[in-house]
């Protein structure tokens, strides 16, 4: 799963037009022209050039009236995210072996992969602190090895920007967003850790299932993102979504029950389940990104 990338079959007949055609996407996108001249000038083309190029934009619905880029229309015409993880080697040669080819694509997906597998090990380890337990690897200790992987993916999606035509940068600039989300779960359930080992009292009763209900939530919506993520499973969205409405309303009633606490167990009640939030949060947002990479469609805004 990926996002797109605005280009077409590259074969040796159209691979100039194809690279023509994106510089133009670029140029309408980041300077907005007034006039066709202006844009002809920008790309370095003539301005009957630039005429055909608008007509075939325009059709495909790339490009509006007074050069505006069409965002839904530029990645549902461009090839899929799975196929941005698609190594051009995966296709067995004649010999049998593979073909030489970019795995640059796949390398990012199993580092982001790697990333999420160690933040949700944290927010795991942040739940079992609220609940007096001890986890195998507490949240905090496994913190140097999410920045460790945190910025492998950037470095990765950097040298992918740096070897890609616009606007593949669109699509590392969202990737990118999804591994900040991911590193500020691990960085809010270390928060949540803290907090709770600096507590004296323990939290007991119903507010205690409640929050436990809000970390269980959390970890399916957590699930729904894998799928979505790596699977490229767009109906896991439709149950995330449901997922993140019920924690809305469950968070909405449990702000109600922490406020006929006293005032000292109520600051420490509403810090750790206002970082739990956050946490859930930028999952949903993370998912929200991948159905828009997979689909090109925007999908409803995150709620908490």
């Amino acid at each position: 799963m990926s996002r797109r990338t605005w280009h077409r079959p590259r074969d040796a007949t159209r691979h100039g037009r194809d690279a023509t055609l994106s510089q133009v996407i670029e140029a309408i996108d980041r300077t907005a022209p007034p006039t066709k001249a202006d844009l002809a000038e920008a790309v370095g083309i003539s301005e009957q050039y630039v005429s055909e190029l608008l007509q075939e934009l325009k059709r495909d619905g790339v490009v509006r009236k007074a050069y505006v880029v069409d965002d839904a229309a530029v990645f549902d015409t461009a090839d899929g995210v799975s196929k941005f993880f698609e190594s051009t080697g995966d296709a067995a040669g004649e010999n049998g072996h593979r073909a030489p080819g970019n795995d640059r694509g796949t390398t990012v997906l199993e580092l982001l992969e790697r990333l999420d597998d160690v933040t949700s090990t944290q927010y795991e380890a942040a739940r079992l602190a609220f609940v007096d337990e001890t986890p195998d690897h507490p949240a905090d200790g496994l913190e140097s090895l999410t920045n460790e992987r945190y910025f492998a993916v950037l470095g990765e999606l950097k040298s992918y920007t740096l070897t890609t035509d616009w606007p593949g940068n669109r699509v590392a600039s969202d990737l990118a967003t999804i591994a900040t989300n991911l590193e500020i779960v691990g960085d809010r359930s270390c928060f949540i850790a803290d907090v709770v080992d600096r507590q004296d009292t323990q939290t007991t009763g119903v507010i205690e299932e409640r929050i436990l209900d809000v970390f269980e939530a959390g970890s399916r919506i957590n699930g729904y993102l894998v799928d979505v993520l790596f699977e490229g499973d767009l109906d896991a969205y439709d149950a995330l979504h449901a997922e993140e409405e019920t924690v809305h309303r469950d968070l909405d009633e449990l702000f109600e029950l922490v406020t006929a606490y006293d005032p000292e167990l109520y600051g420490y009640l509403v810090t750790v389940t206002r970082a739990l939030e956050r946490a859930i949060y930028y999952w949903v947002d993370a998912a929200e990104i991948a159905v828009r990479l997979h689909s090109g469609i925007e999908p409803d805004h995150a709620m908490i």
